[in-house]
């Protein structure tokens, strides 16, 4: 479904004029964004996985800081980091340990890496600025014209998880101070889960990324 399939089906399920189709449409990239990023599943403490299509790579410069601001277009789960000779580097879990390990930055090459926020922290300080190679999950693109598409998302769950994304927001607000249940709101909000629990089945799980411990190095 596109930008367009999408506004118009949701505003023939929600009987509300409070609610533009530019209203919607930021709703929809905001779904859009909120399942790239990772959703806690329902019943579960774990995320959604990534989504495979928005798996990319950038470079980011060692300077004499230890530490670097990863691609503007990061959004999650750094899988690897390799030097400029194409050798990996070990990314730690917890940037609490890494730092606990490595309180200060020495003069050699890259050895240790951790993510911390938007950066990434490293250890080892090449005489020589390096380029690093970083694996990462992207921020997708916003849709902005009518067709485009969630293409990152696979298109069976379209509707499940954008649709149901935005109409169980919208009706928790048209429900809201009702005495009774909301029950559009429920309706819609078991939708969404539920293309949650599919998108789950459907992207192969490919465990978590190689990352080290405390002890490990």
């Amino acid at each position: 479904m596109n930008l367009n399939d999408l506004t118009n089906y949701i505003e023939s399920v929600v009987y509300d004029s409070t609610f533009t189709s530019a209203a919607i449409k930021t709703l929809i990239n905001e779904a859009y964004l909120a399942v790239a990023t990772g959703v806690k599943l329902p019943d579960r403490y774990d995320l959604t996985p990534p989504l495979p299509d928005l798996y990319t790579t950038g470079t980011v410069s060692t300077g004499s800081s230890g530490v670097a601001s990863l691609p503007v277009d990061y959004n999650r789960d750094v899988v690897q980091v390799t030097n400029s000779a194409g050798s990996e580097i070990p990314i730690f879990a917890s940037f609490r340990q890494f730092n606990q390990k490595y309180p200060v930055v020495d003069t050699s090459s890259v050895h240790a890496c951790s993510v911390n926020g938007s950066n990434l922290h490293y250890r080892g300080e090449p005489t020589t600025p390096e380029n690093l190679t970083v694996a990462y999950y992207q921020t997708p693109t916003p849709l902005v014209n009518a067709t485009d598409e969630p293409t990152a998302i696979p298109a069976v769950l379209h509707r499940q998880l954008i649709v149901g994304y935005v109409c169980k927001t919208i009706y928790d607000q048209i429900e809201l101070g009702l005495s009774g249940p909301k029950v559009d709101t429920a309706n819609y909000t078991r939708m969404f889960n539920n293309g949650l629990v599919q998108l789950v089945e459907l992207i192969p799980n490919d465990n978590l990324p190689d990352y080290h411990d405390y002890e490990d190095l």
